[in-house]
């Protein structure tokens, strides 16, 4: 059988805040340490301002098919970095981000649905472009976990984002630093016409 796209389906589905009513110790997905940081640590995490936890939710019976833990974050960017994203006179090494901690969707709905780990990541893209209305937040960052799943970087490149340089130095790394550009998929060149 093959698998729906979850856009077909989206009217079935709600972002919601994490909170105690939800059913977290029905999650199970493909990596055992998200399984127990939704169970164990995503409330007290939420409660303590260290992560926001977002489930996507099945309206009809409440299962989780998804969540996300969204963090504040900066990225550092080399000088070459910096030149694809910003005029020259933009002097900054650091810019505002929010980071995804943890991405995780549900074994039986990944079984049913294509789309769900993309989905998330345009959540969290608006999201950040919400926040950008009182402060300001240039990127989303991850730390693909490459340990876990060799094929992350890969599902994240497929969503636009790119490799952050500056922190992808040395071998035998667990995560792989990632990052798109909220407001410019094209990371493209900004030209400053000096106005």
């Amino acid at each position: 059988m093959s698998r729906k796209n979850i856009s077909d389906d989206i009217d079935l589905f709600s972002l919601v805040n994490l909170t105690s009513g939800y059913r977290v110790q029905d999650f199970e997905c493909d990596i055992k340490e998200y399984e127990l940081f939704i169970k164990n640590d995503a409330l007290q995490f939420q409660e303590l301002n260290i992560a926001r936890t977002y489930l996507l939710i099945n309206k009809t019976n409440a299962d989780i098919v998804a969540y996300m833990s969204l963090v504040s974050d900066s990225i550092r960017l080399s000088e070459q970095e910096r030149g694809y994203t910003f005029p020259a006179t933009i002097l900054f090494s650091s810019f505002p981000a929010i980071k995804i901690g943890k991405l995780a969707v549900s074994k039986p709905y990944k079984e049913i649905y294509k789309g769900i780990g993309s989905l998330m990541i345009e959540l969290a893209r608006g999201i950040a472009e919400e926040i950008n209305q009182s402060v300001a937040c240039k990127f989303i960052t991850v730390d693909a976990d490459v340990e876990n799943d060799p094929k992350l970087p890969e599902f994240y490149g497929k969503n636009s984002f790119v490799f952050n340089e500056a922190y992808n130095r040395g071998s035998n790394r667990r995560t792989i630093s990632m990052r798109l550009n909220i407001l410019n998929d094209e990371q493209d060149v900004v030209e400053h016409t000096g106005t």
